[in-house]
């Protein structure tokens, strides 16, 4: 039997990326829409190429640093939400 298409959205439906430091509703809209909706998405993303999305969604997301938005998503996809909160405590802003 053929999944529908409403069970494949809901078994893929988007992580909320803004729980990545960095990313406000904004830039999780253009990661979205560039297909970048999960947390396992952008943990195997390339910083580059975000930047190319987020500054092509907006030239007001242009100064985001997207550098440690795949490890944040690493943890968010591994569940590891006490690790994730350690690591951005110890930073500003998301910036290592």
């Amino acid at each position: 039997m053929e999944a529908t298409k409403e069970a494949v959205a809901k078994e893929t439906a988007a992580d909320d990326l803004t729980k990545v430091e960095g990313i406000g509703p904004k830039a999780a809209e253009a990661l979205v829409n560039a297909g970048i909706a999960t947390y396992s998405d952008l943990a195997k993303a390339d910083p580059e190429k975000v930047k190319e999305i987020l500054t092509e969604a907006s030239s007001r997301m242009s100064h985001l640093d997207p550098t440690s938005w795949p490890k944040q998503a690493q943890m968010a996809a591994d569940g590891k939400w006490d690790e994730l909160k350690e690591w951005q405590d110890s930073v500003s802003g998301g910036v290592e």
